[in-house]
């Protein structure tokens, strides 16, 4: 894609995941197109993009719209980023890198800046940070086709909103089993990261996917 189309991509795909695009929202290629002072032409091709990349659908009597994930579809990516995530962080805690802890650490840090609050700026913001955090052990993981075969799975939309399902408590055990990966990292102990990242998924995937949210049942 240009230059412009990709801007139009990434931005879009930034409100999708942040939620300000709810799932089954409109994107309309004139509103596109007024919001970034464009033409039709890089809308047209960023949202074929976000087609092709599964963020939206296209639907005949409909446009373009916000992908919705049914339940059983959201527990299988949750399933499969329990097995391909645990494995990268195997991998990672006998290759990271004494820089990568640490830049793990101080994302950790950024992330537990505002503590447990729940208001929607703070569970976005934790949210964009969770995503760096989890692809710098992918990264350190150094296995570009395990790597490969998670990045569509986290950066689904539902996804990345766990955090406004969380109450203070599990947003706590959230950043618990951050700090204590970062823990087996340091002790390069494969099989701990294995299992403490296997855990913090299943977490997760219980609290989405335990109550209603914008998925289809």
């Amino acid at each position: 894609m240009g230059t412009v189309s990709s801007r139009i991509y990434n931005a879009i795909k930034e409100q999708i995941i942040d939620g300000r695009y709810a799932p089954g929202a409109r994107i309309t290629e004139q509103n596109i197109a007024a919001e970034f002072s464009t033409s039709r032409t890089p809308v047209r091709e960023a949202m074929r993009q976000l087609v092709a990349d599964g963020f939206a659908l296209f639907k005949p009597n409909s446009g373009t719209v916000v992908r919705q994930w049914t339940h059983d579809q959201m527990r299988e990516i949750f399933d499969l980023r329990v097995f391909i995530e645990s494995e990268i962080a195997g991998h990672a805690a006998v290759r990271i890198s004494i820089a990568d802890i640490e830049a793990l650490a101080k994302l950790q840090d950024e992330i537990e800046v505002n503590g447990t609050d729940l208001n929607t700026e703070n569970t976005s913001r934790v949210g964009r940070l969770n995503r760096d955090f989890h692809r710098v052990i992918a990264h350190a993981s150094k296995n570009e086709r395990m790597v490969s075969m998670l990045a569509n799975a986290i950066e689904v939309p539902i996804v990345q909103q766990t955090f406004r399902r969380y109450t203070a408590g599990q947003l706590a055990r959230s950043f618990g089993h951050h700090r204590e990966l970062i823990d087996a990292f340091r002790a390069h102990d494969s099989a701990w990261a294995k299992s403490v990242m296997a855990c913090h998924i299943h977490s997760a995937k219980q609290t989405l996917l335990g109550g209603n949210y914008h998925v289809q049942h």
